[in-house]
Order: C-alpha cells, then structure tokens, then sequence
C-alpha cells in the first residue's frame, strides 16, 4: 500500500484534509477540543522533527513524525471547518430575523438579476436598528425587488446602505430539490435581507476595488461586454455568448434551459471549467514556441496564470472557475518546473489549494463533479482509447479524433453520472451522443471568441468574421441541445442514495484494475459481484409504497398529492410548465402509487391537462369515479375526494365552510384571505361541526401582519389545525 501512495503526496495529503474536513463537519465536538489537539500534535510533530534534525540521519522519518503530522493535518482541518459551519457570533444578523434593519457594507459579488429583481452577496460592516450602531463582520444575501426593465446601477465592490427586513434564509420547499439553506452555507452565508426597491438602497459613493480590479478587471470587463454588444446580434445566441465570456446567467427561455438540463450539456450555459481549460489550452497551444528554454517556460506560464486570474475575475470569480484556474496552474507549474509530473498528484494538490481557500467546497456538487469527470478522463480514458500515434491521412486523423472525443465524453460520464443523479435526481440518456455536437460547437465558439476579442482592439471589421462565426456556433449549439432534448426519454429519474453511489464507485474502481490488468474472468466476477450488491441493497431496502396526503410547495402555490395503494390522484399544477415536473418527481420521492388522474382546483387547465396521466378533471368538470376513490366539485373552489381509508377537502374561503356533509372531511385543506372577528366565527362554527382529524390552513397573500398573528394564535388554540409554510412538506399517512 505504501508504494501505490509513493509518487502521490499530495494525495496522500488530501487524505488527511478530507478526513479532517468531515470530523469537523460531522462530529460533535466542540471548538476548543479540535484547537487543542491540533495544538498538542503541533507540539509533538515539532519536538519529533526536532530531534530528527540533532540526532537522527535517516531517509525515512520516525513512525511518530509522520502519526503527528496526519493527526495534526486532521485536527486543524477540523478545527477550520468546524468554526466555518457551526460558529455563529451572538450579535450576528439572525438575531434580528423579522425585524426592518438598515445594513452598511460592501457588495461582494457581481449583482444577478432574475425575473422579479437583483440578488447579492453582501459583507455588512454596519447595522443600523432603532437607533443603535451596531459594528458586525458577516456576509449575508440581498434581494432587492426591481422591474424587468429597470437598470441598476451597482457593481461588484460598491459600498452601499440597504434598508430592508432580514429573515433566514430557507431549506428545500420539498423533498429531494434544491436546498437553497444548505447552499449558502456552503458560501458562509446565513441570512438574507428583502429589500422592497431600489430607492431603498444608498450609495456611499466610495469603491473598494483594490488597483488590479480598477485598472485591470473592469476595463477588460467593459471591453468584453462591449465587443460583444457591437459584434453579436441579439438572441439567445448573444445570451449564450455573455455566459460563455462573462458568466453572466441571463434569463434563457425555459425550453432552452430545459433542453441543456434534460441533454446533460447545461455545463456549457455558463462559465466553468471547460471553458478555463479551453482558454489554458489554446494560449498554451500559441506559446509553444516560446518554450523551448527555461526562461521561456517560466514566462509562458506566468503569462497564463496571469490571463486565468484576469478571466477569473472578470467572470465573477465562480467556484467553478476558480478551481479549474488552480487545477491549470498547477498541472503547468509541474510542467514548467520540469519535474516528471503525476497527472493525479497534479489534481490532488489543486484540490489541497482549493479546501485551503475554501474548505466547505468539499460539499460543493461542483467541486465533486470536476474532480469526478477530470480522475475518469485520467484513468477510465486510457482503458479505453490507446495514446499510440500514427502517421496517417487526414480522413483517418478525423475519425481518431471523433472517436477519441466520443472515448472522453464516455469516459467523463462514467465517472460524473453517479454525483449528478445523488445530487440532482436525473440521468440523461442521450448525454453520451448530444455532448459530441454540443461541446464541439460550444468549443468552437470558444476559440472563435477569443480571436474576436483580439482584433477588436484594432479594427471591428476583421473582428465581425469571427463574430459571425461565434454567432454560427451558438446556433449550432442551441440547436443541437434542443433537437437531442426533444427525443423520447431523453432523461429519466434516478436518484441513488449515498451507499449506492459507494458501491458503484467501488466496482468501478476494482473492474478498472482488472481491465487494466486484462484478467478478463475476474473482471466479469467484480461487474457480476456488482450487480448482486445492487440488488440486495435495492431489495433490502425497498420501502412500503407510500398512501396518504402530500402536499408540494410550489412558491405561493399549492399541489397535493392524494394517494391510496393503488393510485395517486395530482390536484393542482402550479403555474408553470416547469411545475409539472416538481410534482411528478414528489410522487417517486415518496413511493406513491402511479399517478392516474390530475383534478383543476386553482391551475389553469392547459397547465392541468399537461401532468402525464390518464384521466383529467377541469373546472367545468364536477365528478370523476376512480377505482379507488370518488371526486366531486360541489361547488366553485370546493373539492372533495373520498377513498376506502380517508376523505379529503380542499375549499377555498371561509364564507364557503357550511355545517353541510359535503364540507365534512378527515383531512382538510383550508384557504384563508382575511382574518377578522367573521371569519374567526365561521372557522370555529364549522370546526365543531365537521370535527376534522386535520385542517391544513393556507394563508392569504393579503392577510396583514396583524392579521397574520392572530391567525397563528387561533390555530395554536386548535390542535387539530396546522399553518402552511412555504418551505415545510406537510406528509398525512
């Protein structure tokens, strides 16, 4: 085992800060035990090393010098991630969730704007709360309502006053989806501040880029975003150039969107690794001649460090970018060094750099994806695809080159599939075909950028060739992830749990060596061995299917989910087309039976009509007859649905509850606009009428503050009522 870690340090390194990283994540220790054995271990690895130096001549060190050295790597990356997740200072800005705040600071990331205002990133220096000054060093984010077409005038380090209401920021609406909690802390964010509007927010007039930023980053920023303004025409041609150069996610189409996540090629909407090694490769490619002496190298490769700081920062200063930055840095400083380089060691030491700056980023899908795709290029590749080369026509050099891309996507696949779909819940089955057009063209729109931007500097009109070439690929690009997105089961739902996605990569670790190794018989007892582990740990595990009551937080919106042992019945949609997709995905999420018929409550039919299931109930619609269950529409905005097990009610408004046995339900669902004393009279008559087991209130947007209080008093006085939250599943087995 040794002499497989030998020509790896800083794998074996990585190790130990990866072991260091989940102790102090993972485990409940406090603060100080983590800070005093790293302490302790210091103090041991120093006296060994010491007395190594006076009195010990030997090649190897002691056994006790290296057990300190791994115990104390361990320890202070405990200690590091431990104080980044759990340590909150008592006059953070949580403290004062719900309350009006004015927040002092500098803008820390390059304002986004999405469909209904502008998001940040913020590092408050100062908070302003009933008259108090309140000094404070914390990050948080800002969202700031803003019309479509408004322009807002804000740019990464502005320091600024913003006045607003802070809040926590919220887990996953529902289960399986996106955690947008979970991802802030990530980037060591907390809370966030809802600012209604622009005329909220003060300027304090001063800068705090420092002189790189000012006189490097934002020219070449302008520039870019200039060239591209005049060059491109505008589209979604234009909006896939801005993300491949800037990083900026303008809004696509959803059917553009869709059409990348559903192909497994949305990487190429944004600024991320592939485009950094493009970059690196190309500029490497240009500056060979200058490498063939030792000041030579060294000036190439400062020089390509230097541009991917300068695109780093330019895009944003992503994770994506900046780990890919550090990667290509590294694996050129081996190079220019002239030291045998270990293409795996080269990773592991980038990744030593990127958990140094940023140790959450271990949790970053980011992170693992990259280093995924990257160690299967490396390893699964080469078993693949041999390295020989021949000299050979041109035709024949096409076809090595197809089938060497093809062996790259496959072998990238094999080893990112796994993160995606534990990560994301989805596994493209065209991906391995629709990435060969997409990263083909999206790679010569790459490189028919770059000369755009380079003769722009000295005359537009040769500079318009490469435009309209870059514009030619964009094309292509959008248009080869929709033709390949549009085809039947495109993308299915697979969402392994952490185990299984362990036992994969251990067969394909073991399968790996032997294919290496051509011992084919074994090779087919780990796949065989495989498949077993599979199917045990499936059939173990397997779980009841679901029954009962789900509801699906779609924003403001509402779906439920009824389900009995041998149907599930969809009432509503949201409004979205996109919302389909969420609701579908609860029904896998908890094993309900399969979906077959879809009821109109609040959604509009169209949106109703498109949930994938046999029958469908719309508003000029009163009854539907299932095998299992009965639906009735007594009345506009009151449905009821009965089954061998329970009875549900979802009605809407309270001057619709009536002492009436259709307003009588096990389980209800209970939409409230206005709370006042009537209304409390109604709801309470009604509750000792109907006496249900559970009522589900689901509050107004218009309900006042006030009104919103009481509300929460009343359902606290009733146990058998409960208030919706946004961000809370509400699961009635």
């Amino acid at each position: 085992m040794p002499a497989i870690f030998a020509p790896y340090p800083a794998l074996r390194l990585l190790l130990q800060v990866i072991a260091g990283l989940l102790c102090g994540t993972m485990l409940l220790v406090s603060l100080e035990v983590w800070l005093y054995s790293a302490l302790f271990f210091f103090i041991v690895l120093s006296c060994a090393l010491l007395y190594e130096y006076i009195g010990r001549k030997e090649p190897f060190p002691l056994p006790l010098t290296a057990f300190a050295y791994s115990l104390f790597v361990v320890c202070a990356f405990a200690a590091y991630s431990d104080y980044l997740v759990h340590y909150q200072s008592k006059a953070g800005l949580l403290r004062y969730s719900g309350k009006e705040v004015i927040v002092y600071g500098r803008v820390a990331d390059r304002p986004e704007r999405t469909e209904k205002g502008v998001t940040w990133k913020m590092e408050a220096e100062e908070l302003f709360f009933e008259g108090r000054t309140i000094t404070l060093h914390e990050r948080l984010k800002v969202f700031m309502r803003a019309p479509a077409g408004e322009k807002i005038r804000m740019a990464y380090g502005d320091r600024i006053r913003v006045k607003g209401q802070i809040a926590a920021i919220p887990g996953a609406a529902n289960r399986g989806e996106f955690d947008p909690r979970y991802y802030a802390m990530l980037q060591q964010v907390r809370v966030q501040l809802y600012c209604p509007g622009p005329w909220l927010v003060l300027h304090d007039g001063r800068n705090s880029l420092n002189a790189f930023e000012r006189f490097v980053v934002q020219p070449v920023y302008a520039y870019v975003v200039r060239s591209v303004e005049t060059l491109i025409p505008p589209g979604e041609e234009r909006k896939l150039v801005r993300g491949v150069l800037l990083g900026e996610k303008e809004v696509l189409t959803e059917e553009v969107f869709d059409a990348f996540k559903r192909t497994g090629t949305a990487h190429v909407l944004a600024v991320s690794g592939f485009n950094v090694a493009l970059l690196a490769l190309g500029i490497h490619v240009c500056l060979q001649r200058v490498k063939v002496t030792a000041q030579g190298r060294w000036i190439s490769f400062l020089l390509i460090a230097f541009i991917l700081l300068v695109f780093s920062y330019v895009t944003g200063n992503s994770a994506s970018v900046k780990r890919a930055a550090i990667m290509s840095v590294v694996l050129l400083g081996g190079e220019t060094l002239g030291r045998k380089a270990f293409a795996v060691n080269s990773l592991a030491a980038s990744d030593v750099i990127i958990l140094f700056i940023d140790p959450l980023d271990l949790f970053n899908p980011g992170f693992l994806m990259t280093n995924a795709a990257v160690l299967a290029i490396l390893l699964v590749y080469p078993l693949f695809y041999g390295t020989d080369k021949k000299d050979e026509g041109v035709w024949r050099w096409i076809w090595r080159f197809l089938l060497s891309s093809f062996f790259v996507s496959l072998a990238a696949i094999i080893g990112v599939s796994p993160v995606i779909a534990y990560y994301f819940g989805t596994f493209s089955l065209v991906s391995l075909v629709a990435n060969l057009p997409v990263v083909l063209f999206s790679t010569l729109l790459m490189y028919a950028l770059m000369p755009m931007l380079l003769l722009n500097l000295v005359s537009g009109y040769l500079a318009s060739f490469f435009a309209m070439s870059g514009y030619l690929f964009a094309w292509l690009t959008l248009q080869s992830a929709l033709f390949f997105s549009k085809l039947p089961f495109a993308s299915i739902e697979l969402k392994p749990d952490m185990i299984e996605v362990a036992i994969y990569y251990a067969v394909l670790t073991v399968a790996g060596w032997h294919l290496y190794k051509k011992t084919w018989g074994r090779l087919a007892i780990t796949l065989l061995l495989g498949l077993n582990l599979f199917f045990w740990y499936s059939f173990l595990t397997a779980r009841e299917q679901g029954r009962g009551v789900v509801t699906v937080n779609l924003g403001k919106n509402l779906a439920v989910l009824f389900a009995t042992h041998g149907e599930t019945v969809v009432i509503d949609a949201g409004t979205r087309s996109r919302d389909v997709e969420r609701v579908m995905r609860q029904v896998s999420e908890y094993r309900l039976a399969e979906p077959v018929a879809a009821v109109q409550f609040f959604s509009p039919d169209s949106l109703v009509g498109m949930v994938p299931v046999k029958r469908h109930l719309q508003q000029q619609e009163n009854s539907l007859a299932l095998a299992s269950m009965v639906i009735v529409r007594p009345e506009e905005k009151v449905l009821k649905l009965w089954s061998r097990e329970r009875s549900l009610l979802l009605i809407s408004g309270t001057s619709r509850l009536k002492e009436d046995e259709l307003c009588k339900a096990d389980v209800v669902l209970l939409w409230v606009y206005r709370f006042a004393e009537k209304q409390r009279q109604e709801i309470s008559s009604w509750l000792n009428y109907a006496r249900p087991k559970q009522c589900i209130i689901i509050p107004g947007s218009f309900l006042t503050l006030q009104q919103k209080e009481d509300l929460i008093r009343f359902a606290a006085a009733h146990p058998e009522l409960q208030i919706r939250s946004k961000t809370r599943q509400i699961v009635i087995r």
